[in-house]
């Protein structure tokens, strides 16, 4: 019989179609004959060493080679996305009403924000399963670095950080990258998060995010991996198979308040995470993201961080579409135990 699941940070419902449900390994795809790998430079990639003459002027770079900005040398580069979503621009009224359409009830302003690319690495062939763990704390780094220089702009509101693994999930170059967008608005899905966590906090007193966290410790069959820091598991109410949330153990609204050394305790286990992934499934397309709270809000009782990535397995069709409810044809707890059942080098994520 279905199973109906409902979301606790949202309160969106979710069908678990237990009588549609595949068994975990048929997500894999048939193994292909190996394509070679690209290589460690591709001559025309604007995010390759040597080109940094092909991108705009980096805003942040961890260098170990040459101070000088904008050439090689660079172990992490991030500088404005050469064709925005958003743009910076002096605005010193605010940001400008454009009324042209001549409805008074349709609101359109102009597009003020931030777009920028993190090029995670100098290798064309290394995405972030395949770095070491000091490298990807260095990514995770920079989304921190970023979130404190964009607060100083108070008509920024949000910042979303997320990544798109391959092309089938959205990545138009090859190169690994993230993205961040600085937004002069709260998106209204974390509007809806904040919501419903602001009104449990004031019902129970504690936060929501904490709570979960520790039923979902307790249960375990959702688990994926875990260390002292982080927690991975496939959530109750997962919309989609493999769903999979990393969420910190220890109470933080935002990256800038979180622990000392966050980054390096979260590496392992998303390379951890990635790499089971990778093994189990053949490397699937991915979105991942962070879910953070708003620019310059302190440290936010009721608001906990996490981070979530949605492998790209089956197609968002009508229902979805049209009610914003899904079926997730994985039941949740029969997909972490396929990939917590996979080994990897432990070592490097205990």
């Amino acid at each position: 019989m279905p199973i109906l699941r409902q979301e606790p940070l949202t309160g969106e419902w979710v069908i678990i179609a237990t009588e549609r449900a595949r068994r975990p390994e048929t997500f894999a795809p048939q193994k292909k004959e190996k394509k070679a790998p690209p290589p460690a430079r591709v001559e025309n990639c604007p995010f390759c060493y040597g080109n940094e003459h092909m991108t705009p002027r980096e805003v942040l770079a961890y260098r170990d080679d040459s101070p000088k900005a904008d050439t090689p040398g660079w172990a992490l580069r991030v500088i404005p996305n050469k064709f925005p979503a958003l743009e910076q621009y002096d605005a010193r009224e605010g940001l400008a009403f454009d009324n042209a359409n001549g409805w008074n009830f349709l609101e359109s302003y102009q597009g003020y924000g931030v777009h920028e690319v993190i090029i995670e690495t100098p290798d064309h062939n290394r995405h972030l399963a395949d770095l070491k763990d000091d490298e990807l704390a260095l990514v995770l780094k920079s989304f921190e670095e970023r979130l404190r220089s964009l607060a100083g702009d108070p008509r920024l509101k949000y910042v979303q950080i997320f990544r798109n693994h391959l092309r089938e999930a959205g990545a138009s170059i090859e190169h690994p990258h993230c993205q961040l967008l600085a937004l002069p608005f709260i998106p209204p899905l974390l509007e809806k998060e904040y919501r419903r966590c602001r009104e449990y906090y004031q019902d129970e007193g504690r936060c929501l995010v904490c709570t979960l966290l520790e039923e979902e410790e307790k249960m375990g069959e959702r688990v994926v991996l875990e260390n002292d820091s982080f927690l991975a598991f496939i959530p109750f109410a997962a919309p989609l198979p493999f769903t999979t949330w990393i969420i910190p153990r220890g109470h933080a609204s935002s990256l800038e308040v979180s622990a000392d050394n966050w980054e390096e305790k979260l590496a392992p286990v998303l390379k951890g995470f990635l790499a089971k992934l990778s093994q189990k499934l053949e490397d699937p397309p991915y979105n991942l993201y962070l879910h953070l709270a708003p620019l310059r809000s302190e440290s936010l009782p009721y608001y906990h961080w996490h981070m979530e990535i949605i492998p790209k397995l089956t197609i968002v069709a009508g229902l979805e579409m049209a009610t914003g409810t899904y079926i997730n044809v994985s039941k949740p707890e029969e997909a972490a135990k396929f990939l917590r059942e996979q080994k990897v080098n432990v070592e490097s994520y205990k």
